[in-house]
């Protein structure tokens, strides 16, 4: 499975992306985990299963989600973003896709 998270830069979601994939692998869990600019969208978007978003662009939610409606599209909210957590982000993908 590919997740991909997007934000405004792609800066801040590439540490959230290493950290959700070590939390990954510390389940035994491989997953193609990657952080890009917000403008490669459209570039990435087939190629991915779950689309997560940064707070920092949240007023694409609705779009992006009518846009892609055979992908998973998960909203991070400013704690979920901001705290680094892995494990709480992973915790955040699983409950979104079960």
């Amino acid at each position: 499975m590919k997740i991909s998270l997007f934000c405004n830069a792609g800066m801040s979601t590439s540490l959230v992306a290493s950290k959700l994939k070590k939390a990954y692998l510390e389940r035994g869990i491989t997953y193609d985990i990657e952080a890009y600019d917000f403008s490669a969208l459209q570039e990435e978007a087939d190629e991915t299963d779950v689309i997560i978003l940064g707070p920092q662009i949240a007023w694409a939610f609705d779009d992006v989600k009518n846009d892609y409606p055979d992908k998973k599209v998960i909203q991070l909210t400013m704690v979920e973003f901001g705290s680094m957590d892995g494990e709480k982000v992973l915790e955040r993908v699983e409950k979104e896709l079960n």
